[in-house]
């Protein structure tokens, strides 16, 4: 790995554009609303890349189309440095084959990523289902009569509840919300049997007796909530989950992208930073550019495979 003081040799060389945008804020751009989770998993970490970066950076919500006009913005900007992107996966991924973005995965320099959260497996408080083989005896005995709430058709959760129906062999009736606290709010009200999102919305109310998660679709336990099981553990091997890292268009100079590599990996280590990911229940999971370029790589791959064999929607 390149040392502090080749990493700012090489900023030596950038050229004058980039240079002269180093003391200019940086846009890091939200493919979503205010006030959801993505926009305040921005505006936390804003301030640390303020400090790590030296730069001011500005948060800009650029929603529609599951994050998709954001990212074709992006990836159609000047590599100066000044634009920037929060970027979420599964859904950067899954856009490339049920839509028509004017991205592609190499459109893009992926400098790392700070969050990774496994999905839980959720009911209301009152449900009859107790434990998720309850859950999948009952739609296997009563195929589609079983519902369950998310966000629309080929979103993250609503992939996650398809790898959980092969695996298990049932099949669940998908109800479209506008988004999880829609979701969340029908399964609390005993409209729909379940749902799908990440720990750190709903451990939490799960905690509370607001909610009962079932299971994570994780690879093991989660040291925060150890009494929750993964559904693994039952036999069906789902791992699903949402991942949060940065981009910057493609042809960003080499010099920018290692110092929002740097930014992001003191970021991930700041003892602050780590004491606000504890208090919103998010899980960090750091990974550094070629890491994050592998991962993206990974998911491009797996989500081809399911577009292959049980597409979503109609193309």
């Amino acid at each position: 790995m390149a040392t502090r003081r080749a990493i700012l040799a090489g900023g030596l060389a950038l050229p004058a554009f980039a240079v002269r945008a180093q003391d200019r804020p940086v846009q890091l751009m939200v493919g979503f609303a205010p006030g959801g989770n993505i926009d305040l998993a921005a505006r936390m970490a804003a301030p640390f890349f303020e400090k790590f970066l030296g730069q001011q950076i500005i948060v800009v919500n650029r929603p529609g189309a599951g994050g998709m006009v954001m990212l074709n913005e992006v990836a159609a900007a000047a590599p100066d440095g000044r634009t920037a992107a929060l970027v979420s996966f599964p859904a950067l991924v899954t856009a490339l084959y049920d839509n028509r973005p004017r991205y592609t995965v190499d459109s893009f320099a992926y400098v790392g990523l700070l969050t990774d959260e496994p999905y839980t497996i959720f009911v209301g408080p009152q449900s009859p289902y107790k434990s998720l083989p309850e859950l999948i005896a009952a739609a296997r005995e009563r195929p589609e009569h079983v519902t369950m709430a998310g966000a629309g058709v080929g979103s993250a959760p609503h992939l996650a509840l398809m790898q959980l129906e092969r695996s298990a062999g049932v099949k669940f009736t998908w109800v479209p919300t506008p988004g999880a606290g829609q979701a969340m709010q029908l399964v609390q009200g005993g409209h729909v049997a379940g749902s799908i999102s990440t720990v750190s919305l709903t451990v939490r109310a799960h905690n509370q007796g607001a909610l009962r998660v079932l299971a994570l679709m994780d690879a093991q336990r989660w040291n925060r909530a150890p009494e929750l099981p993964t559904a693994a553990e039952h036999g069906w091997a789902v791992n699903a989950g949402s991942a949060r890292g940065f981009a910057l268009p493609a042809a960003t100079p080499a010099p920018v992208l290692a110092r929002w590599e740097e930014a992001v990996r003191r970021t991930a280590e700041d003892p602050e930073f780590k004491a606000l990911t504890e208090r919103d229940y998010l899980i960090l999971r750091h990974m550094d550019r070629a890491a994050m370029t592998e991962f993206v790589r990974r998911e491009n791959a797996n989500y081809a495979e399911i577009w292959r064999t049980s597409p979503w929607r109609a193309s």
